[in-house]
């Protein structure tokens, strides 16, 4: 979601694939969706005890029901662009990594930083967040940090 608001890299690729799917002629259905749960976690599995965040507020959204959308969706067929999809909670992603560091036992120094530029400005002023109506994942983050904190 919000891959029309940045441009780098990551939202270039995405939009190219959107844009090949919609140019192909296969009938096609692209959903959106805001950053999963898990968004922060390949940064914080790092061995360095100092981990980079950007700031950017966002209602990350569970994996699970991004799936059962997906799957809702091949199961009803074409649909163009659909609904996008966004969790329950506002957060920042810089808290979250923070309380999945401690979620998970792990000592990590998260870091803050603005990423310069248009980019910069479209994650921290929640150009990546939804727009109009959208789906709502039923998923909370308090669940995912509790299923952390037990594994």
């Amino acid at each position: 979601m919000g891959s029309d608001a940045a441009d780098f890299g990551y939202c270039f690729g995405k939009r190219a694939q959107e844009e090949l799917v919609r140019d192909g002629d296969v009938p096609w259905a692209v959903v959106r969706a805001t950053r999963f749960f898990e968004f922060p976690e390949p940064l914080l599995n790092s061995a360095s005890p100092l981990v980079m965040m950007p700031r950017m507020p966002t209602r990350p959204v569970a994996a699970q029901d991004v799936a059962q959308t997906l799957v809702e969706h091949a199961a009803g067929g074409p649909a163009g662009m659909a609904p996008e999809i966004a969790g329950p909670d506002r957060l920042d992603m810089v808290d979250m990594a923070r309380r999945i560091a401690r979620a998970r036992g792990r000592c990590r120094l998260v870091v803050p930083v603005t990423l310069p530029g248009r980019v910069g400005e479209a994650m921290t002023t929640g150009g990546l967040l939804p727009r109009g109506e959208y789906l709502l994942g039923r998923r909370t983050f308090a669940a995912r940090l509790a299923s952390l904190r037990a594994a």
